[in-house]
């Protein structure tokens, strides 16, 4: 993330800090959703790679 402060990136992949593998990724500009609606910024995570927690 620090790529970003430093080099003004807008799109890049999320990664465990801890074992390197990818979790997902982010765009500042927006990505569109699937029902066709612009989000801005977005965030998207693999449902795979991320531990559930139940409340």
């Amino acid at each position: 993330m620090l790529d970003l402060v430093l080099e003004g990136n807008i799109e890049q992949k999320l990664l465990c800090v801890g074992c390197n593998a990818r979790l997902g990724s982010f765009n500042w500009a927006g990505m569109q959703c699937s029902c066709g609606t612009w989000v801005n910024p977005a965030f998207q995570l693999h449902k795979n790679r991320i531990d559930e927690c139940p409340l």
